[in-house]
């Protein structure tokens, strides 16, 4: 796949993983699990689909006949162990509940548990994450680049949007709330770290939905600094410009991708 193909798939991923982790319910109460976005995560790991005494189980190799089972049910439980273990403990046949040895497993799974509910979502979008590579070089950007282009020259709000996906996942900005902004606006921002105490954010981009303007403010801005706010309130009403605007604001994205990606090799 192309280097634009991984990065679309690391955005669907992460997408896919935030909503199972705030809609799946864990103790204290009843156990809950979105199965089908589940198999869209499963789809991006390298586990295989096997079915087996009625259990939907996904299985990759550890070491030697040790397997990384994961079963798909509320409790999205990952073992290392046999699949044969995985199915006596999870589906027993009545004839395997005279032994007291297999009680003692399916009573109790601590020796091969690796991880359930939400500790197992993490381990699998982990796992699908480091399939995806998402190493990348000037050439990689040369196409997003003109993606962006091309969706501010037809005025499409979905390439363009599309297009700050990219460069945002690839350099971790965020949404900046801001109230001072009218509805149709949005505003991103990659934050600072400032020990905590006032939150700020490096170079403010604003996208209107209404007109598809972009501009972009450089250097550090807080939300609650009554100077920026009012710089972008200002900027808002048509009385101020931005440091970059349009195409250019892409073109200073590519340029802070690859001082990220010539740090990231150092």
């Amino acid at each position: 796949m192309s280097f634009k193909e991984n990065l679309k798939g690391k955005i669907k991923l992460n997408r896919i993983f935030q909503s199972l982790v705030s809609t799946t319910r864990e103790p204290p109460g009843r156990r809950w699990l979105d199965k089908d976005l589940s198999k869209e995560l499963l789809a991006g790991t390298d586990f295989e689909y096997k079915k087996a005494r009625g259990l939907h189980l996904y299985v990759r190799p550890l070491e030697g006949e040790i397997m990384e089972v994961a079963v798909l049910d509320n409790e999205l439980p990952i073992y290392h162990t046999t699949v044969d273990d995985v199915t006596l403990r999870k589906s027993p046949y009545w004839q395997q509940m005279f032994s007291i040895r297999n009680v003692r497993k399916i009573m109790n799974d601590h020796d091969v548990i690796a991880s359930k509910g939400k500790e197992s979502l993490k381990r699998l979008h982990s796992n699908a994450l480091a399939l995806l590579d998402l190493t990348y070089t000037r050439d990689d950007l040369a196409p997003l680049l003109e993606d962006a282009r091309r969706g501010l020259e037809r005025k499409s709000i979905e390439q363009i949007r599309e297009s700050l996906d990219l460069f945002f996942e690839l350099l971790d900005f965020e949404p900046v709330s801001l109230a001072v902004l009218e509805p149709g606006f949005q505003s991103f921002g990659r934050p600072k770290l400032n020990g905590g105490i006032v939150p700020s954010f490096e170079h403010l981009v604003l996208f209107n939905e209404e007109n598809l303007s972009l501009g972009l403010k450089k250097g550090v801005f807080s939300p609650q600094s009554d100077s920026d706010l009012g710089w972008v309130m200002r900027y808002a009403r048509g009385e101020q410009t931005a440091d970059l605007q349009d195409i250019h604001v892409f073109e200073f994205l590519a340029e802070l991708a690859m001082v990220r990606a010539q740090a990231q090799r150092v």
